[in-house]
């Protein structure tokens, strides 16, 4: 089922219904069969700019956030993965206002984002490191393992490099996963697992978590980032000639002073659950 958008046909989508979907058990072993309200207006919300057809691995994913409190801290959160080439599928996050500004659109599929020529798709949203989004959390979902090249990136000053390159080799960027302004870095030799699956990456302050499926890395920075920059997917936002060479079904961002280790954590959690779900 991997990289398949689950359609489920006459299911009665009215408030708290999922009609004979079966989506787990509480604490207590007892079946779930709702969802919030906040959960149902959210989606909806997301479904009617996006113009996608009902989903209910989305509807279970913003649930799960709320549930976690996590839906107050998400800042960006986009599915990148539709069976039409419609930007729309992929423009808007499903919690908040974030949009993706694009002047020239990916290959889009079930399985998520991938390079067409030179791919310009940039998150709207400028990320302030040194105020109000120094606490905060990446996440990226690759559905088809890269073999080089920028799944995402920016920089305020030259050569103050902020990028993530699951392959481990990009152009400038070689041996290196992750680097974060300076010499900071999380290199490919610390992480030799295949470089598909769910990346979480935590950033506070001075401090680093990254996460991606039997891997933990914990790294004191030699410096706190002060950059302001809106990053681009798939490519570094200076740099045309070194895209990314898999495919991104998901990419989201959490920030917020409070954004705790537990909540990272969860937010781990909660994404590996639905990266073959969604």
């Amino acid at each position: 089922m991997s990289g398949v958008a689950i359609k489920v046909p006459n299911v009665n989508w009215s408030k708290n219904n999922l009609g004979t979907v079966d989506y787990g058990s509480d604490k207590n072993d007892n079946p779930l069969t709702t969802v919030s309200d906040k959960a149902y207006v959210i989606y909806e919300d997301y479904m009617d700019k996006s113009q996608r057809r009902d989903n209910q691995y989305l509807l279970l994913l913003i649930d799960d956030l709320i549930k976690a409190g996590l839906d107050q801290k998400c800042k960006a959160l986009f599915y990148l993965a539709s069976k039409y080439q419609n930007i729309n599928h992929i423009k808007y996050s499903l919690i908040g206002h974030d949009n993706l500004d694009s002047n020239s659109a990916p290959i889009i599929s079930v399985n998520g984002i991938e390079v067409n020529g030179n791919v310009s798709l940039f998150d709207h949203t400028q990320y302030d490191l040194g105020n109000t989004d120094s606490n905060l959390c990446l996440v990226f979902i690759m559905s088809k393992a890269s073999t080089g090249g920028f799944d995402w990136g920016g920089e305020q000053y030259k050569n103050h490099v902020h990028s993530f390159v699951s392959a481990g080799e990009a152009k400038w960027q070689t041996g290196v996963i992750f680097r974060w302004g300076g010499e900071d870095a999380i290199k490919k030799i610390a992480d030799q697992q295949e470089s598909d699956g769910v990346y979480v990456i935590h950033i506070n302050k001075k401090s680093l978590v990254y996460k991606h499926k039997n891997v933990t890395i914990n790294k004191q920075l030699s410096a706190q980032s002060m950059a302001k920059f809106c990053p681009r997917l798939m490519a570094y936002s200076t740099i045309n000639d070194s895209p990314s060479q898999g495919i991104m079904k998901l990419y989201a961002t959490f920030s917020r002073e409070d954004l705790t280790a537990a909540d990272i954590n969860k937010i781990h959690e909660i994404f590996t659950k639905y990266e073959h779900l969604l």
